[in-house]
């Protein structure tokens, strides 16, 4: 076991840089980046951290840094690399709890351990909070460039390891001698807390698992319906059929030889082809994620999708130009917006040798564990027929390497289920939940695996501090995990 040999945390500088890892600006090999697609800047605001209401009072986050190996199961490679991550040790005791919040496919940030029902919860237990970022997100780059020869150390098994190597060296310190660990997750980071009480239970006590997907899955056709059902459900019908309408409207126009008609009305960039089926895909993917976007995060007690959908409705009277005016704002107003298959495809070779943003390397990791590639092959949802989760698979093709075959994904998806166990993998000490109206939610546990379901909730619908404006359900669930973590840290 490499993670024994790893030496205690040590407090470094903010700028200090992974052993591996280089600066490409200061080697004189970076250059301006391609116009980013509003294509990749839409699936970027889907794989955003979980909004937190901002904390009361101050917290005293410290920055650390902790040296990983650069692959943790190859025992010639001992290439190491510094990991971020944060600590809050305002309310410890020595030997308390370490109560872990780990990161996703996002760059950590204070607010993580600053307020919320995680930091309540370890304030109640005298805890530390911990929160760690996955490696090759934010500042945690364990080796550059990102070819997809290096990102083959990208795999949620080094990530998982990533964590118990910081945990047990925490663990080895006095301070933390005896502590118990429990953790937590959202959505791709909830995933990751299931699969580390399911493969170290000897070293964390239990997880708690909001919207964690469990299931990989190449065509994720679900998620788009239930981006629609939410939307005709608290929005209203007219809101969904307005979707439906413009979307079907805009479809007719590329089927009928009307492409330019559509490539002025939606404010598309020069360089979209008209007749490009990779292009006309990849614009019904961006208005369909747009308005996913929205609904991911929604939290019915703001009404948040009527709001939204009375905006839609006040920018015209026609459903087309409402649309197209609603995506033009919320993709803030562009001169034009751009959309453009070989442009996105350039703009992530492009990352892959200027780092910038977390969208490759999560890229990588859907097309080589997970998939999860949101297409509209759906029924009884509003966004049209027009992005296949072709158009997924060819960018992984294009972009990472040929052996990126649809055959290869499907195998490489299928390794995942089987290695991790789906919708049964086989936990205890695990406390699901998910939101009725998370699109996530078709991947992950329903009722059959003992999760607890929020009425008209969305994705990672839990995070925040009990509060009076919580319904009833989303109120008790949280009650439920206080106790059920007070149960665990006494096993």
């Amino acid at each position: 076991m490499k993670y024994f040999l790893i030496a205690v945390s040590i407090l470094v500088p903010l700028t200090a840089a992974a052993s591996v890892g280089r600066d490409l600006k200061a080697d004189g090999q970076s250059k301006a980046p391609p116009n980013k697609s509003a294509f990749v800047e839409s699936l970027e605001q889907l794989h955003r951290p979980p909004p937190l209401k901002p904390a009361l009072n101050r917290a005293n986050v410290e920055t650390r840094w902790f040296t990983q190996f650069l692959d943790n199961f190859d025992p010639e490679n001992n290439a190491t690399w510094q990991n971020r991550y944060m600590i809050n040790e305002d309310y410890h005791v020595k030997g308390s709890p370490i109560f872990v919040n780990l990161g996703g496919e996002w760059a950590i940030n204070a607010a993580g351990i600053s307020s919320g029902l995680w930091v309540d919860i370890a304030k109640q237990h005298n805890g530390s909070l911990i929160y760690t970022e996955h490696r090759f997100f934010g500042e945690s780059i364990p080796i550059k460039p990102l070819s997809t020869e290096n990102l083959k150390y990208q795999s949620v098994d080094q990530a998982l390891f990533d964590v118990v190597a910081l945990i047990d060296s925490l663990l080895e310190t006095e301070k933390y001698n005896g502590s118990k660990v429990v953790v937590s997750g959202c959505s791709y980071s909830a995933t990751m807390a299931t699969w580390l009480r399911k493969e170290y239970p000897d070293v964390i006590k239990g997880s708690w698992v909001s919207s964690g997907p469990l299931v990989a899955k190449v065509d994720f056709s679900d998620y788009m319906v239930v981006v629609g059902k939410a939307y005709k459900k608290l929005g209203g019908d007219y809101c969904y059929n307005l979707i439906d309408n413009a979307t079907t409207y805009y479809q007719n126009l590329f089927a009928t030889g009307q492409g330019e008609k559509a490539k002025e009305e939606l404010n598309l960039c020069e360089d979209f082809d008209v007749d490009s089926e990779s292009d006309q895909w990849q614009i019904f993917s961006t208005i369909a994620n747009v308005f996913a976007d929205i609904a991911q995060y929604q939290k019915p007690d703001n009404y948040d999708l009527p709001k939204y959908c009375s905006v839609l409705r006040s920018f015209s009277d026609d459903d087309a130009v409402a649309l197209s005016q609603f995506v033009q704002w919320r993709l803030k107003r562009p001169e034009c917006i751009p959309i453009n298959y070989q442009g996105a495809v350039d703009y992530y070779k492009w990352s892959m040798d200027n780092y910038q943003g977390t969208g490759i390397a999560w890229t990588y990791q859907t097309c080589n564990e997970f998939g999860w590639f949101q297409s509209s092959a759906g029924r009884k949802q509003p966004f049209g027929k027009s992005f296949p989760a072709t158009l997924y698979t060819d960018t992984c093709y294009d972009v990472f390497s040929s052996n990126y075959t649809v055959a290869n994904i499907n195998s490489n998806i299928a390794a995942t289920n089987k290695d991790y166990g789906g919708l049964n993998p086989g936990v205890t000490n695990v406390y699901f939940v998910q939101g009725a109206l998370d699109p996530w939610s078709k991947v992950g546990a329903g009722v059959k695996q003992g999760a607890t379901i929020i009425p008209n909730a969305s994705h990672c619908p839990d995070q925040d501090s009990i509060s009076d404006s919580d319904s009833a359900e989303l109120r008790a669930s949280k009650e439920k995990l206080v106790e059920l973590v007070r149960k665990w840290l006494t096993e």
